[in-house]
């Protein structure tokens, strides 16, 4: 019993999750198109280090609860926790993290998805760059804040406080800890400013289409760029927020064109990415080459749509006589054709 007495001092829920995690890494590094590699053992927590450690319980029987600004963690007890957000419905899991420094609780709920909106009244398409973290169809953009660069000047200071410590002493964690906290610092206002442009992205319109963008590749290009533009993290945080809201949320092709067609006459152009306005060679009309690649998304976006039969195109009951046409969806099962119908 001594062998296994440890086994006592921590959650039984708790090790079941680890036995899991385990079976879901080894059949992904063993299942065909996958790209992640055989789990290695890490070490997560070390003493005088703040690495990055957590786990994660299941609320059996209601022992997970919060009650008078703390919360009930089995084989723990109370923590006392910053509440930022209320409770919509009980808790099912709750996940303790190490992160930065600081102890983070996350907990997950179950939430009712709004129902599929049956007429979609319209469609905008975004194109991701490195000057405009976003740029819409429709004339909106978002200016990169450039969290890293504008932190950068402090980083190099710390960092190179950090590299006159002798390592191991005390001055040095004291420096590593301060250099640890300005990380988590610049992760917090990435995390921030892509749950702001999402819920803009996901509120404005029904119908959402971003382009498939190879971001692992990119950041092997130039890695601080696209992580300080958060591309990815803003188009999976989009899609949910989108399915939430009843709308669609569409993804265009890898390898699909978008920039460089002129949103008039279609023609397609090749220049380098130092080019950011053109004038077109066929109609000459002079446009910005962001705009123009978001207007080319969400044509490729409802042409790809209607073709899957998701959508179909439907006539609006009242218009007004204006130069530009409002574009109404509806869902349709249909899976040839894009048969017009009459908006409910």
């Amino acid at each position: 019993m001594r062998r296994v007495s440890w086994l006592k001092a921590f959650d039984s829920a708790t090790s079941q999750q680890v036995a899991r995690d385990l079976e879901a890494g080894l059949k992904n590094s063993f299942t065909k198109g996958r790209t992640q590699q055989f789990p290695t053992f890490k070490v997560s927590f070390k003493q005088k280090k703040l690495h990055n450690d957590s786990f994660r319980c299941v609320n059996n029987s209601n022992r997970i609860r919060i009650e008078n600004g703390a919360v009930s963690i089995p084989k723990i007890g109370n923590v006392p926790i910053v509440l930022h957000r209320k409770l919509v419905s009980e808790i099912k899991t709750v996940t303790v993290q190490l992160s930065h420094g600081k102890w983070e609780v996350s907990l997950t709920q179950e939430v009712e998805c709004k129902t599929a909106k049956r007429v979609l009244h319209s469609i905008v398409g975004y194109d991701i760059n490195s000057q405009h973290t976003v740029v819409g169809s429709s004339g909106w953009y978002v200016k990169n804040p450039k969290a890293f660069k504008r932190s950068s000047t402090k980083l190099k200071q710390i960092q190179v406080q950090l590299s006159r410590r002798k390592k191991g002493s005390n001055r040095w964690h004291k420096t590593k800890s301060r250099l640890n906290t300005l990380h988590g610092k610049i992760s917090r206002q990435r995390l921030a400013f892509a749950h702001e442009v999402s819920c803009s992205i996901a509120k404005t319109s029904d119908i959402i289409v971003f382009e498939d963008l190879n971001v692992k590749g990119m950041q092997q290009f130039n890695g601080h760029m696209v992580n300080d533009n958060v591309m990815g993290m803003i188009t999976s945080l989009t899609k949910y927020k989108v399915e939430l809201n009843g709308g669609i949320y569409h993804e265009i092709g890898r390898f699909v064109k978008s920039s460089g067609i002129c949103y008039q006459c279609k023609h397609s152009h090749k220049f380098g990415l130092s080019v950011r306005e053109f004038a077109c060679e066929s109609c000459g009309l002079v446009q910005c080459r962001d705009l123009a690649a978001a207007k080319s998304i969400e044509n490729t976006g409802e042409n790809d749509l209607m073709a899957a039969g998701i959508v179909a195109r439907v006539t609006p009951k009242f218009q007004q006589k204006t130069s530009i046409k409002t574009k109404v969806f509806e869902l349709s099962k249909f899976g040839v054709g894009t048969e017009k119908k009459e908006a409910a």
